[in-house]
């Protein structure tokens, strides 16, 4: 690691940063999971005490009361839609203040053009920033689709990965 003032920041951001990104994408993971309990935090009717309780149960464990002020807040704004928005944003601070550019591995059924990494590319750099380092790989037994991993995160919109998942839905 370099060791400049901008390098100890671009730590301290990153740290301060972190816990942030890890609560609000566990609580967006969870309302992705769960659509009915959106729906409730979504309804007009309930009042916000409520919701801040049902809310309260899908919290990583450990969650800050900064957390849980700035949840609330979104709540009250009836702006909890905006969470995902959110948490794309806070992954391209903390890609774009990391440092050094993060390994993006494209991975597609069959050799994309120049077009299509481009426009890959493009996708990724939206939400991932624009320190990212392309590399495009060819796994025919994807089938189709693409599997695109940046850092710790695995993204898979493959149809292998879809045949997968439809497989551990209905139990086979």
């Amino acid at each position: 690691m370099e060791r400049t003032p901008e390098a100890y920041t671009r730590g301290i951001l990153a740290a301060a940063l972190e816990p942030w990104l890890e609560g609000l994408s566990a609580v967006s993971a969870a309302l992705a999971a769960n659509t009915n309990l959106r729906e409730r935090l979504d309804n007009p009717v309930l009042e916000l005490p409520a919701k801040l309780a049902l809310l309260e149960g899908i919290l990583p464990d450990g969650a800050t009361n900064e957390l849980r002020n700035f949840l609330s807040i979104l709540l009250s704004n009836h702006d909890l839609g905006q969470l995902d928005g959110i948490v794309n944003a806070l992954e391209k601070v903390m890609s774009a203040e990391a440092g050094g550019p993060q390994q993006a591995v494209v991975t597609s059924a069959v050799a994309l053009t120049e077009e299509e990494q481009a426009q890959v590319k493009a996708r990724l750099a939206d939400r991932f920033g624009s320190n990212l380092k392309f590399s495009f790989v060819v796994d025919s037994e994807i089938l189709g689709g693409l599997i695109v991993q940046v850092g710790d995160k695995l993204i898979d919109d493959s149809v292998r990965g879809r045949l997968n998942a439809l497989r551990q839905k209905i139990g086979v």
